[in-house]
């Protein structure tokens, strides 16, 4: 079941209509890998090194158990719904973005919404509360006027734990 403010978003999207975070910011289709996952520019030599490909590996086994739904282009973001090895579904999952370097980061809030507005509204010229204005302004609730209020997600292993223990695993046995 898709939550109903992703839901929103890409109706929005569909329509032509920017969202409330940025204008670099986009939802992805059904299934479309991030580009924050190509591993294109890795060299000959990069794959013949087994830490690097141990790394990548470990990158690909935790991205697999996230359902990715926006990145950003100009900051080589992806913000996607933990699902984690129990599989949890989309609306009780917590939101995780990872960067152009491979680093996996919970965010805060109990939806894309809430996570994205914590996220762009610390750099926004607006702020915060005017990105949660403009969510709200589509019938998109956040349950904070303060991020400092948006609940931690509390979930284990956690998206950069599975990775680093994944890294570990794989390259302990030699099997990257």
């Amino acid at each position: 079941m898709v939550p109903e403010d992703l839901a929103v978003w890409r109706r929005l999207q569909d329509a032509g209509k920017p969202n409330p975070w940025s204008e670099s910011l986009r939802l992805l289709a059904h299934d479309e890998r991030p580009e924050a996952l190509d591993t294109g520019y890795l060299t000959a030599a990069d794959l013949a090194n087994p830490d690097i490909v141990a790394n990548v590996r470990a990158i690909e086994e935790t991205a697999a158990l996230i359902t990715w739904v926006a990145e950003d282009g100009d900051e080589g973001r992806a913000f996607g719904y933990w699902r984690g090895p129990d599989d949890l579904p989309l609306t009780a999952a917590p939101v995780v973005s990872l960067d152009n370097e491979g680093q996996y980061q919970l965010l805060r809030g109990t939806s894309l919404s809430e996570a994205l507005s914590d996220e762009y509204g610390q750099w926004s010229d607006d702020g915060y509360a005017e990105v949660v204005a403009r969510c709200r302004a589509q019938g998109v609730p956040i349950s904070a006027d303060d991020p400092d209020d948006l609940p931690e997600p509390a979930v284990s292993p956690t998206p950069d734990e599975h990775h680093v223990a994944r890294y570990r695993e794989l390259l302990a046995a030699g099997t990257a």
